[in-house]
């Protein structure tokens, strides 16, 4: 969010940290989907949501 278009409440909620999390979680789930049609192993879909972490600073430095 912009941070002078925002209320404190929001900004909070809105950080790059939560607002790339949401993202994650939002693939996850669809790799979840994907599995669920056999286009994905169950076990690769395990995998994901094991090890899918998000790094703001990296985001930001490949942006």
């Amino acid at each position: 969010m912009i941070e002078r278009y925002s209320r404190e409440e929001m900004a909070q909620i809105w950080t790059d940290q939560n607002r790339y999390e949401a993202w994650l979680e939002v693939e996850i789930l669809a790799s979840e989907a994907w599995s669920e049609l056999g286009y994905i192993p169950k076990e690769d879909v395990k995998k994901i949501r094991q090890h899918a972490r998000v790094d703001v600073d990296r985001a930001k430095e490949i942006e």
